[in-house]
């Protein structure tokens, strides 16, 4: 009797462990969904040239492999101050072989953003495939995007490519129960087309960049902390464009049960 009144948290529990153990690459993408049903909030900010951003998310599992965002960008400098915007992003994972002690899995990504506030935010539609290899020990990921920029009022941003491989190592075989760090190594590059304003082809616009960018997860039970570095290391933009700032990430993610 006593070991039926604890299957409810046992379920929890393992639900839990299988979520909160599938790490993703911070400045890419990654395949793992969330269990049917479950749900997960996270605060994540972020420093760049363009200035600093607070990312409130809300991630919802209709089924075990696939999965909806939705994302409020809150922007604390620059012309469009606030939520100018929200971000609505989904995931289907359409493969997943598991073995003993490792999985290997495929997911395809899409999203778009919706303008709000008089439109003044920007408008982007983007689509990607990403791969994971996850095991005790190692993590693999690669990815790739395709941005598809809208007008705002007279300038076309130029359309972006995105293309993500990282690694990652856990040092220590930790237990559920256990403060669990893993280490991750990205290497991401961005190729930009030239941006067009008033019919115009503004020839000190795009080109490329190519990052390299270390970082942090730290889970604990259904809480995961995350820290990253995204540092320009190579670029060929075109025109007289200077080499773009460092980017910085720190976000916190809860994940929880279905509720019903």
């Amino acid at each position: 009797m006593r070991a039926l009144l604890n299957l409810p948290i046992i379920v929890v529990i393992l639900l839990l462990v299988e979520q909160v153990n599938a790490h993703e690459p911070l400045f890419g993408l990654g395949p793992h969904t969330i269990y049917q049903y479950g749900y997960a909030l996270e605060t994540e900010f972020e420093q760049s040239d363009a200035g600093m951003l607070n990312r409130l998310e809300l991630l919802y599992g209709i089924t075990a492999d696939w999965a909806v965002t939705a994302s409020l960008p809150y922007a604390y400098t620059g012309n469009n101050r606030g939520v100018n915007k929200i971000v609505l992003r989904t995931k289907y994972r359409f493969f997943r072989h598991d073995k003993i002690g490792a999985s290997k899995q495929l997911a395809v990504h899409a999203g778009f953003s919706l303008p709000i506030q008089n439109l003044k935010g920007s408008k982007y539609v983007f689509a990607g495939l990403s791969y994971g290899y996850e095991s005790r020990r190692h993590y693999f990921f690669s990815g790739i995007r395709y941005r598809f920029n809208g007008w705002e009022r007279t300038l076309k941003r130029g359309n972006i490519i995105l293309t993500d491989v990282a690694y990652g190592i856990r040092p220590w075989l930790l237990e559920y129960l256990q403060p669990d760090p893993v280490f991750l190594l990205e290497l991401n590059t961005q190729w930009q087309n030239r941006s067009i304003n008033n019919g115009k082809t503004l020839k000190s616009t795009g080109g490329y960049v190519v990052s390299l960018s270390p970082g942090l997860l730290f889970s604990y039970r259904n809480i995961m902390l995350k820290a990253g570095i995204k540092i320009p290391i190579i670029n060929g933009l075109n025109g007289g464009q200077k080499m773009p700032g460092k980017e910085y990430i720190i976000g916190i993610e809860f994940h929880f049960p279905p509720i019903f």
